[in-house]
């Protein structure tokens, strides 16, 4: 965080094998939780391509929105 580089930050709550279905929550603190590897794969490939994420360090657990609007929301 204090290279002077862009960077993101990614802490997921307890990693599950079930399938991901794409819709996560994510915040400074989300809680105790459980989120499919699927989804975090996902969630970090999409941080590449959504600048609100640039600086951020967040917690990702399973949720209700879609990857996308999630990340945005940040």
């Amino acid at each position: 965080m204090k290279s002077g580089l862009d960077y993101t930050i990614v802490r997921p709550t307890r990693l599950t094998d079930e399938p991901g279905d794409g819709r996560i929550r994510v915040g400074d603190h989300v809680g105790r939780g459980t989120v499919p590897r699927e989804d975090v794969a996902a969630t970090i490939a999409a941080t590449l391509h959504e600048p609100t994420t640039i600086g951020k360090l967040f917690e990702l657990t399973d949720g209700d929105l879609p990857i996308e609007d999630a990340l945005r929301g940040l």
